[in-house]
């Protein structure tokens, strides 16, 4: 069982290619995280910023996080869910100016 949970930990830490659906319109960008022990940490890279988050949770495939991002033109408070399904990522991120959906495929994996 040990075995599984590294496997889960070490397909779910890593650097995504991610799209958001944001009220804003479309955005791209990278999301990388690190996952130690059910603690995630990591930064998200989207309009040209990059925002950084930690004392985020994981279970499993599932996560959670939150942060402040760096919009360039404002701050936006936010609260991201989500799971990771192989290289796949996708994720409800909820703020003070609505929901929205984040896709992502991993593009690289920490070498253990």
């Amino acid at each position: 069982m040990n075995q599984t949970k590294r496997n889960v930990v070490a397909t779910m830490s890593g650097s995504y290619r991610i799209s958001m659906r944001t009220p804003m319109g479309p955005q791209n960008g990278m999301l990388s995280f690190t996952d130690e022990g059910g603690t995630i940490s990591g930064s998200i890279h989207t309009m040209g910023n990059t925002s950084y988050f930690k004392n985020g949770k994981s279970k499993g495939s599932s996560f959670e996080f939150s942060g402040i991002l760096n919009t360039g033109l404002f701050r936006l408070k936010y609260t991201a869910k989500g799971v990771v399904n192989g290289n796949k990522l996708e994720a409800t991120v909820t703020t003070d100016y609505g929901v929205f959906r984040i896709f992502g495929t991993q593009i690289s994996a920490p070498i253990h």
